[in-house]
């Protein structure tokens, strides 16, 4: 299953099956997976099996090409440092490799390409040359923008709508009406399904609001998304939600209408506000337990109605709400590890999203030494295919490192 929490730590930059790994040639390992000479059946029989079954070969050739386009070729593996420092004609990555006792590899994690000089025009043509529609804000204090591409226009973003949710968490502590330790337990009728772990959990368990809300949001956590909304109430989110979301649905009513009652799902989209909430009220009766075919999830690889059923969200609203949300620890916990570490940061708070065809990635970051906050949000639609996450990650990547370096010179 796609899920709605974007897996950055196993997208593109981090393709890691962990186990224990054993001493091998790893120089020779990387400039074999580097070459264009290397045909895809010999990059196969470096992998150990459990690995492939994780990231099949057609994913590590795309990432090793990936990485020669943007750096030029590889010239070697600095085995001094650790992780290991790859040098290639026109900059670096870091990397770590494990290898089996077979002698294959098993663990394999490429850290963000950094380039010798790169400038916010260049990164700006990668985005301009994906086949996806993509929109990206980054605002200086949430009063200067300093990068709008299509902003304003609101697309799907997955799960990051749950930093509205979010939201509306925190301003009701602000307001004394609720507490971080306030107890909250699961309900079997607000279970939904993963990403996330709170679906497995029995009926009756308890847990602080703190918890919960940390859940939701470090590891996208959806059982625990519908509990806060459901505990929230959809009226009282209405003050959150940006329009383009009324009335606000939660996970598991997105996977009713989507996946597994598509013909609601079409009334939906058609119908009058009124007439929503009443399709998902008559909806609201069916718990996860009653559904019969759930593993249909499981199988969704293509873009379903991204267009006309999602939580559709600016980029500019995205950063203007992480940056209201800059001092809750919940966004904290979770930095987006493989885009961002964060040694590198004084704060770094994230949340993203993805689908099939869906990716978002929206972060509040401040440099060390810096009174500033900057907030990052980078949206991906192709209503037609998956999202090039592949080359997406790498222009994030990029801009990332000149937002950490002050170089945001006007192109």
């Amino acid at each position: 299953m796609k899920k709605f929490l974007a897996l950055v730590s196993i997208i593109c930059f981090c393709c890691a099956f962990i186990q224990p790994g054993f001493a091998a040639d790893n120089s020779g390992a990387y400039e074999k997976l580097f070459s264009a000479e290397t045909e895809a059946s010999e990059i196969e029989a470096m992998f150990a099996k459990s690995f492939l079954k994780v990231v099949p070969v057609e994913k590590i050739c795309e990432i090793s090409k990936v990485y020669t386009s943007t750096l030029g070729s590889f010239k070697q593996a600095d085995s001094s440092s650790s992780p290991i420092k790859l040098v290639f004609e026109n900059g670096s990555c870091l990397s770590t490799i494990g290898f089996d006792s077979q002698g294959k590899i098993n663990t394999l994690w490429f850290g963000a390409p950094e380039l010798q000089k790169d400038s916010l025009a260049e990164v700006l043509k990668l985005f301009e040359e994906l086949e996806d529609q993509v929109s990206i804000c980054l605002t200086r204090n949430d009063k200067e923008v300093l990068i709008d591409k299509l902003s304003e226009k609101p697309l799907a973003i997955g799960s990051a709508f749950k930093l509205f949710i979010l939201e509306a968490l925190v301003a009701q502590i602000k307001a004394g009406e609720r507490s971080w330790s306030d107890i909250i337990r699961i309900e079997n009728e607000w279970k939904s399904f993963p990403s996330g772990i709170l679906q497995e959990w029995p009926a009756g368990s308890q847990l602080t609001l703190e918890s919960v809300a940390n859940l939701m949001i470090s590891l996208s956590d959806n059982t625990a998304t519908d509990h806060l909304f459901n505990l929230i109430g959809r009226e009282e989110l209405r003050r959150y939600f940006p329009k383009t979301c009324n009335p606000p649905f939660n996970t598991f009513e997105m996977f009713k209408l989507k996946i597994f009652f598509p013909a609601e799902g079409e009334k939906f989209i058609n119908a009058e506000e009124k007439e929503k909430e009443k399709i998902l009220n008559d909806l609201g009766a069916i718990s996860t337990g009653q559904i019969a075919s759930s593993s249909i999830i499981y199988g969704w690889k293509t873009p379903k109605m991204i267009d006309s059923l999602e939580w559709h969200i600016t980029t500019r609203e995205l950063c203007r709400t992480i940056f209201k949300l800059k001092n809750c620890k919940a966004i904290q916990i979770n930095p987006a590890t493989g885009l961002v570490d964060k040694k590198d940061w004084n704060l770094v708070g994230f949340k993203g999203g993805s689908e099939p065809g869906v990716l978002n990635y929206t972060w509040v970051l401040q440099r060390k030494n810096d009174p500033d906050f900057y907030c990052l949000s980078c949206t991906a639609n192709n209503s037609e295919k998956e999202v090039d996450s592949s080359k997406f990650n790498v222009a994030v990547a990029r801009l990332l490192k000149l937002v950490q370096a002050k170089n945001l010179d006007a192109h």
